[in-house]
C-alpha cells in the first residue's frame, strides 16, 4: 500500500471508530433516533472513504506480512454492515435504541483501527502504534459527537446540559490520553534510535519542525485548551458558545490527526 493510502485509510477508519464509540455515551431517550442515525451516517461515510485505500480481506491469507491489513479490512467491512443494520433497526416500527448493534459496530471499527495502527508499525513495536490509533479514535470521536450534540440544544431547549458536560469531560480525557501515548511513543522511539535520545528529539523538533510542531500545537495543545473552555462553558449552560468552541476544536483535531498520520508513515513514529 502507498504511503498516501495508509494515511487515508487510518485517518478515516479512526474517525469512524471514534464516532461510533462516542455514540455509546449520550442517552438515546433524550436525543432521539435522528441524532444517532446522523452520526452513524458520518461514521459510515468515513468507513466508505477508507475502503479504496486498504488491501482486500484475503491479503491476510495470501501473505503473512499483510495479516494486519487483511484483518483491518475484514473488521471494517463488518463495521459497515453493522452500521447499516443499526440505522435500519432505528427506523423499524416500534424500534428501540439498537444499542447492541451500535456497540458491535463500534467494536468492529475499533478493531480495524487497531489493526491499521499495527500495520503502520513496519517492524516496530506494533502495540504502541495500535494504542496511538485507538487514542486518535477517542479524540476524533469525542470532539465530533460533542460538536453535533451542541447543535441539538438549538432545537431541544429543554435538553439537559449534563449530556454536553459529560461529552466535554470525555473530550478532555481523550486529549490527555492522546498526549500521554504520543509522549510514550516519542520517548520509546528516541530510546531505540541510533542517534540517541537527544539526537532523535533534535531531529524531530528542528529538522522536521514544519510538520512536528503544527502536529503538537493543533493536535494536542490547542485541543487541550479548547477542551477546558468547552467544559467550563457547558457548566455555565452556555451551549451555543460551547458549540462554537467545539467547531474550532474539530478543525484543530482534524488537522493535528492528519499530520500525525503523515508523520507516523513518513518517520515511523506513532505520533
Amino acid at each position: 500500500m502507498s504511503a498516501g493510502g495508509s494515511i487515508a485509510s487510518g485517518f478515516f477508519t479512526s474517525t469512524a471508530a471514534g464516532i461510533l464509540a462516542g455514540l455509546l455515551v449520550p442517552p438515546f431517550a433524550d436525543l432521539g433516533r435522528f441524532f444517532f442515525a446522523f452520526n452513524a451516517a458520518l461514521a459510515f461515510g468515513s468507513l466508505c472513504l477508507a475502503t479504496p485505500f486498504r488491501p482486500g480481506p484475503l491479503a491476510m491469507l495470501a501473505d503473512p506480512g499483510h495479516r494486519a491489513g487483511g484483518l483491518a479490512s475484514l473488521a471494517a467491512a463488518a463495521a459497515l454492515l453493522l452500521v447499516i443494520a443499526f440505522v435500519t433497526a432505528l427506523y423499524r416500527p416500534h424500534a428501540g435504541s439498537g444499542r447492541g448493534l451500535l456497540a458491535a459496530a463500534a467494536v468492529a471499527a475499533l478493531l480495524a483501527t487497531g489493526a491499521d495502527g499495527w500495520r503502520a508499525a513496519a517492524g516496530g513495536a506494533g502495540w504502541i502504534f495500535a494504542a496511538s490509533a485507538l487514542s486518535a479514535a477517542a479524540l476524533l470521536g469525542s470532539v465530533i459527537v460533542a460538536m453535533n450534540l451542541g447543535h441539538w440544544y438549538l432545537v431541544r431547549s429543554r435538553l439537559s446540559v449534563s449530556h454536553l458536560v459529560r461529552l466535554a469531560r470525555l473530550l478532555a480525557w481523550a486529549v490527555g490520553l492522546r498526549a500521554a501515548i504520543v509522549a510514550a511513543a516519542v520517548l520509546s522511539a528516541a530510546a531505540a534510535s541510533p542517534l540517541g535520545v537527544a539526537g532523535f528529539l533534535r531531529g524531530m523538533s528542528v529538522d522536521r519542525a514544519m510538520f512536528f510542531w503544527p502536529r503538537v500545537i493543533f493536535g494536542i495543545l490547542g485541543p487541550a485548551v479548547l477542551a477546558y473552555m468547552v467544559c467550563e462553558t457547558a457548566r455555565l449552560r452556555s451551549t451555543q458558545s460551547a458549540t462554537g468552541i467545539l467547531y474550532i476544536a474539530v478543525i484543530f483535531v482534524l488537522m493535528g490527526e492528519f499530520l500525525a498520520r503523515y508523520l507516523t508513515v513518513a518517520e515511523g513514529v506513532a505520533l
